[in-house]
């Protein structure tokens, strides 16, 4: 019983390593297409285009990430 237990503790750990690098990954694309847009090299539709989400949500987003 102690392996299955340890099997599902290793299993849920790669899982919560996984969500966290793709969380990770979201964040950093996010602050470059912010940088980009802050600094007039990208456009504030396009950023929210490749960010997958409305020009509303991006700038409030952006926001969120202190620009």
């Amino acid at each position: 019983m102690c392996k299955a237990l340890e099997d599902i503790k290793k299993d849920a750990l790669k899982r919560g390593e996984k969500r966290g690098e793709k969380r990770g990954e979201r964040r950093g694309t996010l602050m470059t297409l912010f940088s980009l847009v802050s600094d007039g090299l990208l456009g504030l539709e396009e950023a929210a285009r490749r960010a997958d989400l409305s020009e509303t949500a991006f700038c409030s987003e952006m926001k969120k990430g202190g620009y």
